[in-house]
């Protein structure tokens, strides 16, 4: 979950502009195509207001995907708008080598179905020494609601405890989201605290942004609906309404 997390968020950074007509179409057009055959959204729109300058910076960029796949999960959306982006150089496009070097403001938002979560934690464990399975989770107005096995290994035996917890979420300094005051429910009433602090201490953050140090972007809420959160900075983005305009369909 915390690579899925953390990748949908760098997901916000590491776009790419609209097609456009003249002597950098094929420089373009490179860049699209490294990040739709990286990402494999179902669906893509984006602009971009002009061709980038001569320091391969693009003043104004907007992209709508839907169902892109991170981590073998879905992601249902994703709406970024970005201004004075900045990428290497389109040189190097060609060779599939895209790098992200800055952006003055980035404003975006992805939404994450429940059932998109649940399909994708099927076949998932998690954690360090001991191991969460059989997850699942639901997402209603008042926050989560999750459930799974935790995996107790000791030096005299090894057991499951069913976990369940109610929980918002909480940003934290911008880059990282916690669970806010959960509320723990275990079928073992014998169960050292110790134990089920730990088993939260393996799944927290849900997602840290400090490992990328050079992602210019600041999460700032979190918004619940029956069946799907959605995360967004302090502004959402709008969407460009004069440019180059790209389509995409899988």
């Amino acid at each position: 979950m915390k690579k899925f997390l953390c990748a949908v968020i760098l997901m916000l950074l590491l776009n790419f502009p609209a097609v456009s007509f003249g002597s950098t179409e094929r420089d373009i057009q490179n860049l699209i195509n490294f990040y739709i055959n990286k990402f494999t959204p179902e669906k893509a729109e984006m602009m971009a207001s002009e061709l980038p300058d001569e320091n391969n910076e693009f003043h104004d960029v907007y992209m709508n995907l839907t169902g892109i796949v991170v981590e073998d999960v879905r992601l249902d959306s994703l709406c970024v708008r970005m201004t004075g982006v900045k990428f290497n150089s389109p040189k190097e496009w060609a060779n599939g080598k895209v790098e992200f070097d800055r952006a003055l403001q980035i404003y975006g938002y992805g939404r994450i179905l429940e059932n998109d979560i649940n399909q994708a934690l099927k076949a998932k464990t998690f954690g360090k020494e001991d191991v969460w399975h059989d997850m699942s989770i639901k997402i209603t107005p008042a926050g989560l609601q999750g459930k799974g096995y935790y995996r107790v290994n000791t030096a005299l035996l090894d057991f499951d405890i069913l976990i369940e917890i109610k929980s918002g979420l909480k940003v934290v300094g911008g880059k990282e989201i916690w669970l806010d005051k959960p509320a723990v429910k275990i079928n073992r009433l014998d169960v050292p605290d110790g134990i089920t602090k730990k088993a939260l201490a393996d799944i927290q953050p849900l997602l840290d942004l400090n490992q990328y140090p050079d992602l210019p972007i600041r999460l700032n809420k979190i918004v619940f609906k029956n069946g799907e959160a959605i995360l967004s900075t302090k502004r959402a983005p709008e969407i460009l309404t004069d440019g180059y305009k790209y389509n995409y369909t899988k």
